[in-house]
């Protein structure tokens, strides 16, 4: 999985590709779709594939998927998913960083993203939001 930012030990925020331009910038478009990528360029290229290999793939199917955003609330001893927001990625590019999206369109509490690629799911990752919930379930318009 690709790195995330993370707090070291003296409070600071550091972002650990920084050194490594293709994650400058979307860098949770990346975590989202790395393994669905490297599946991609294993059966397009075989098992030499590199990473130019799975940056052009990045770039040719990015405009093509969809996020679906779910909230994440206990229920007995698991989780259920409620639908709250589904987007077109090229409508979201903008977005460096998620969080701070979702904390000011869905308030805080536990989140969920998933990333489908012309309805095949191609990747999920969890975030989590400060502040309280103010999240409204809808309708799932495209059952996939």
């Amino acid at each position: 999985m690709a790195k995330k930012p993370f707090i070291n030990k003296h409070g600071f925020v550091e972002y650990p590709f920084l050194h490594d331009t293709r994650k400058q910038r979307n860098w949770w478009f990346w975590n989202l779709l790395e393994d669905y990528l490297k599946r991609r360029a294993r059966h397009k290229h075989g098992h030499e594939f590199t990473r130019e290999n799975m940056d052009e793939d990045f770039r040719n199917i990015l405009p093509t998927t969809n996020l679906k955003f779910f909230a994440l609330v206990p229920a007995g001893m698991g989780m259920e998913f409620k639908l709250i927001g589904f987007f077109q990625t090229p409508d979201m590019v903008h977005l460096e960083d998620p969080v701070p999206f979702i904390t000011e369109t869905y308030g805080g509490g536990k989140y969920k993203v998933n990333i489908y690629h012309e309805g095949t799911f191609a990747g999920t990752e969890n975030f989590k939001a400060h502040g309280d919930p103010k999240w409204v379930e809808i309708e799932d318009p495209a059952p996939y």
